[in-house]
Parts: structure tokens; sequence; C-alpha cells
């Protein structure tokens, strides 16, 4: 398994950051099951709903371990281990199937 690209990189300019799909996997994780800092944030559901799609996205590419992934995901665990299962699991949901996942979220057509 390759880990040497980073989850996230900045971009040129220096003003935002490119993220790999498990770096997104793992900002949603702690979006959702990390301390919540804005009581007013409604936006749960929705991205739990994303963290579930992942995860299956990663099972129908044969991913075994999903269930290990979101065990660890929700009791806010951070490792390599964590890390490396992450990108394990996005690379067998596929660029295809991560795509199509990101355009459904932008679209709002959850």
């Amino acid at each position: 398994m390759t880990t040497s690209q980073p989850l996230f990189t900045p971009t040129a300019d220096g003003q935002a950051y490119d993220i790999a799909p498990a770096g997104v996997l793992l900002i949603l994780a702690d979006m959702v099951y990390g301390p919540q800092d804005d009581p007013e944030w409604t936006g749960g559901p929705k991205t739990e709903a994303m963290i579930h799609a992942m995860l299956a996205a990663a099972r129908a590419g044969g991913y075994t371990q999903t269930d290990i992934l979101h065990t660890l995901l929700v009791r806010g665990e951070r490792s390599k281990r964590l890390e490396q299962m992450a990108r394990a699991a996005c690379a067998a949901a596929g660029n295809d199937r991560i795509a199509a996942l990101f355009e459904t979220m932008r679209k709002g057509k959850q």
C-alpha cells in the first residue's frame, strides 16, 4: 500500500489544500464523531450519510474491513493505522465511485 502521497497538500497559491479522499473521510468522521464546537451545526446526518456511503463504496470495491474502520472512526482514533485503513478503503472504492459520491453531495442529492 502506498502511503507516500500526503492526505492534505497545499495548493500552489498556499491559500487552500487539495485533499485526498481518505483525508475527506477522516475530516467527515471528525465532524460527526468528534467534539461539537458549534451547537447550531445541523449537518451531522448528511455528513454521517456520506461516511456510510464512502464505506459502502469501499465494501463494493472489495474492502473487507469497513466495520473495523467505522468503529475506529466513531471512537475518534487518530493513528497511522487509521490513516492506512482510510487510504485502503478509498483505494478499494476507486476514483470513479468516490467522484460520484462527491458529485452527489455537491448537488445535494443525498
